[in-house]
Parts: C-alpha cells; structure tokens; sequence
C-alpha cells in the first residue's frame, strides 16, 4: 500500500462527508389517464379462419388510438406551466409545476408505445390475411 492511498483511507475514514439520502415521495401507480387494457392476438393466428383473422383485427381498432390529449388540449399542462412561470412559493418554486410536465410526457410517451404495439398487432394479422388470400 502506498502513502497517498493510505492517506486517502485514513481521510475518509477520520472526517465523514455528510451523505445526506434522498428520499423519492411516493408516487400514484393509478394512471391519471384512462388507459386501455392491451388485447393479445390471438395466439395459433396460423389456424385461424378468414373470418377470425377479421374478427380479431376490428377487436383491435378501438385501442389504436391514444386517450390522453394533446399538450395543448390538456389543461393540467397548462395548470402545471402556469405554476412553472408565476409560483412564488420559496419552497416550491415551480418544481411542482415541470414534475407535472415531466409526468405528462412520460405517460404521453408511454401512450405512444402501447399504440404502436397495438399497429404492430393489426399490421401482423392482415399480412396473415394476405398470405392466405382471404377475400379474393
């Protein structure tokens, strides 16, 4: 062992740093939006009629769409950047407002990879349907 990591473990070890743990609060696992359950395609899609195939694809068109409104069509956004700009509050000063913002994309993000999985469910099942020449 040499003089400077000798020096360092007795530094530490002689003067603490004050560690000082931060402490998340807990937050709401209920979303805020409505969110819609995902449906599964259906599974053995390789044995399924023409007619199924259909069935299961108009089951899900209702969940291709998002639920949550747009940034500026959602007035909690604005709520939260008017706390964002006007909050004098010493001990807030605005975080509360832009914890929102951030919350509201997170979910908006969120929103936007259910949809695509749901695309993605649709898109499989008619090129299921395609190579079987349903309708043809």
């Amino acid at each position: 062992m040499n003089l400077k990591s000798y020096l360092l473990m007795i530094a530490i070890v002689w003067f603490p740093a004050n560690v000082f743990a931060v402490v998340v609060p807990p937050i709401p696992t209920d979303p805020i939006y409505f969110e819609p359950p995902i449906e599964d395609a259906p599974t053995g899609s390789d044995e399924l009629t023409c007619y199924q195939i259909d069935l299961a694809i108009n089951k899900l068109h209702p969940y291709r769409y998002s639920y949550k409104p747009e940034y500026y069509d959602d007035s909690m956004n604005k709520l939260a950047t008017t706390l964002v700009v006007f909050d004098a509050v010493p001990i807030v000063q605005g975080w509360l407002g832009l914890g929102y913002l951030g919350y509201s994309a997170a979910v908006g993000e969120k929103e936007q990879r259910r949809v695509l999985v749901i695309e993605q469910k649709i898109s499989a099942l008619q090129n299921l349907k395609a190579l079987k020449h349903c309708y043809e």
